[in-house]
């Protein structure tokens, strides 16, 4: 494994037991309910594998989180604090203005990373 994927892999391994530890359950009762065997779920507690994108989604169920929060740590998951108040107020907006105010955000953040490749 590389270095980022070594990071990754403990990064889920870490999540994998803070949720499972959170929610009371045995390593077996989420590998069986995950629908993986035994040797792949430990080595993925352990951070020596990553588990599939499929696997993720089925680890996720059993365990009642987001693949987010098995995948990424919670610096990652974290918004900066000038941007949780306009998120909030992004997700107020009716349906259709934050379709167009998501449509301007990206338009000129494609603009600003045209400008950056300058």
């Amino acid at each position: 494994m590389t270095k980022p994927q070594q990071e990754r892999a403990m990064t889920i391994a870490s999540n994998l037991k803070k949720f499972r530890v959170a929610k009371k359950l045995t390593q077996r009762e989420v590998w069986e309910g995950a629908g993986v065997s035994k040797s792949s779920y430990t080595a993925y507690e352990a951070g020596r594998s990553e588990p599939t994108a499929e696997t993720i989604v089925r680890l996720a169920l059993v365990l009642g989180v987001s693949t987010d929060e098995l995948l990424l740590s919670d610096t990652e998951r974290t918004v900066s604090e000038d941007m949780a108040p306009i998120l909030k107020r992004f997700e107020s907006l009716p349906t259709d203005i934050r379709n167009q105010a998501r449509i301007a955000l990206k338009g000129v953040l494609f603009g600003y990373e045209q400008e950056a490749l300058r």
